[in-house]
C-alpha cells in the first residue's frame, strides 16, 4: 500500500482533477452543535498513518489512520479510526479538493466524522470538521485550530499560524459543549447538508422537523 506523507508539492506533477465538495460532503456553515448533530463521531486522536489509494472509478483518496486519544462520540472502546479524504498525490499525478482538509503524521486532532451511504467515512462538512490541537502561547492551555492552506503549499502541522488571541477556542470549552450535546441529543431542527431521512436514521426516537 503506498504511503502518502502530508508535506508536500504540486511541482512537476500531474493534476488529474480539481475537486469542489463532493460525494455527500460539503462545507457549511455549522454551528458546534450542529457539527455535532451531524457526526457519527467526535473523537480527539493522533494521525499515525497516510497514504492515497485510487478507487474504482479512478479517484484519489487519502486515508487517514487515527491512533484515538479520547471518543466524544462514538463506541467508547474505539482505539483507531480510519478517515477518507478527497484528493491526495500518488506518484506523479494530484487529484485536489480545495475544501478537504489536510492532515499531517504526528498531528494530534480532534475530528467530527461522518459516514456516508457510499460506506466512506469523511470529515463532516469538510475542513470543517478538522481542527488541530496545540498549545496557546499565552495560556498554556490546549486549544483548537483550523488551517487550510492552498493545494499548492506545503502543510506541515508543526508550523501553522495560531489564530489571533480573541478568536482561540480552548479545546476543554470547546468539548464540554459537544458533550453536553452530545448527552442533549438532536433537537429535531434541520442540519444544513444533511438529510431529514439520514438524521432520522442516526436519531430515530426524534421527530424531524422538515
Amino acid at each position: 500500500m503506498p504511503r502518502f506523507h502530508g508535506r508536500y508539492f504540486l511541482a512537476g506533477l500531474a493534476v488529474l482533477a480539481l475537486w469542489s465538495p463532493a460525494a455527500g460532503a460539503a462545507t457549511l456553515p455549522l454551528t458546534l452543535e450542529q457539527l455535532t448533530d451531524a457526526s457519527d463521531y467526535v473523537v480527539r486522536g493522533t494521525v499515525s498513518q497516510l497514504w492515497v489509494e485510487r478507487d474504482a472509478r479512478g479517484n484519489l483518496w487519502t486515508r487517514v489512520e487515527l491512533e484515538v486519544a479520547d471518543v466524544v462520540k462514538g463506541p467508547a472502546d474505539l482505539d483507531a479510526l480510519r478517515l477518507d479524504v478527497m484528493g491526495g498525490f500518488l506518484g506523479n499525478e494530484v487529484a485536489i479538493s480545495l475544501d478537504s482538509p489536510r492532515f499531517d503524521e504526528g498531528e494530534d486532532v480532534l475530528v467530527f466524522a461522518e459516514r456516508l451511504e457510499s460506506g466512506l467515512l469523511v470529515p463532516t462538512a469538510l475542513e470543517r470538521g478538522k481542527f488541530t490541537v496545540r498549545i496557546d502561547p499565552a495560556s498554556g492551555r490546549e486549544m483548537l485550530v483550523q488551517f487550510n492552506p492552498a493545494p499548492e503549499r506545503p502543510y506541515d502541522h508543526r508550523f501553522i499560524p495560531d489564530p489571533p488571541v480573541a478568536e482561540r477556542a480552548m479545546l476543554a470549552d470547546v468539548l464540554a459543549r459537544v458533550e453536553a450535546r452530545v448527552e442533549e441529543g438532536w433537537d429535531g431542527r434541520p442540519i444544513p447538508g444533511k438529510s431529514p431521512d439520514r438524521l432520522h436514521a442516526m436519531y430515530p426516537a426524534v421527530e424531524v422537523s422538515r
